[in-house]
């Protein structure tokens, strides 16, 4: 497991070295990650901190290497890796990892959580991972994790149960503009494979370069 100092520094120094990194839960399973995208505490708009603490996002304020789990358009759990230092407010979103191992049980979540939210997917005939995107964009990570609110704040590690290791996987890193966002859509803080199949649509369509 990587320690807390490797979240130690700014999300967008962080965000490219997870790449490669294995996103893992106990119990579940997870991958290596393939897409990621960094949100500044300064000069960034999109970022959850740019008007301050909140009790929504007050665990994005906390200790590197905490989780910063909450809720998108009331459907999505999505999970943010928190950076820099205590009280900046700055994090990582996981955008997307390769599934590693076993795939049943993130099968398995995918398909309960799809048909508990009504997403409108078309439903395979079976859980097999081949036939289905397992964890291809923030909202899918966290079906197929089976993340909930309540890991909000917990840092990595066993009181999580999620874990980040490093195997001395380094592979190569594109970067890109952000998308599915309004404000500060410009700057190119989304951190990529290239040459991968595991990641959104739309990394390299927002004008991806290698880094």
């Amino acid at each position: 497991m990587v320690p807390p100092a490797f979240f130690s520094r700014p999300s967008d120094e962080v965000a490219p070295a997870l790449i490669g990194k294995i996103l893992w839960r106990s119990g579940v399973g997870g991958g290596r990650l393939t897409e990621v995208e960094a949100y500044l505490p300064e000069n960034d708009p999109a970022c959850h901190a740019a008007c301050g603490r909140t009790r929504r996002n007050a665990a994005m304020f906390g200790a590197p290497g905490c989780l910063y789990v909450y809720l998108s358009y009331g459907i999505h759990v999505l999970l943010n890796l928190v950076c820099d230092r205590e009280t900046v407010g700055s994090a990582v979103l996981i955008r997307s990892f390769e599934p590693l191992g076993d795939t049943a049980r993130l099968a398995r979540n995918r398909l309960i959580a799809r048909r508990r939210g009504g997403t409108g997917e078309k439903a395979p005939p079976d859980c097999s991972a081949s036939r289905l995107p397992l964890a291809r964009g923030p909202g899918r990570v966290g079906q197929a994790l089976g993340l909930h609110l309540g890991l909000n704040g917990l840092a990595l590690g066993e009181v999580s149960g999620l874990y980040v290791i490093d195997d001395g996987a380094v592979p190569e890193v594109g970067c890109s503009a952000r998308i599915g966002i309004s404000q500060g859509a410009d700057l190119p803080l989304r951190f990529y494979v290239t040459d991968n199949d595991h990641g959104t649509r739309g990394a390299r369509a927002a004008g991806g370069r290698r880094g």
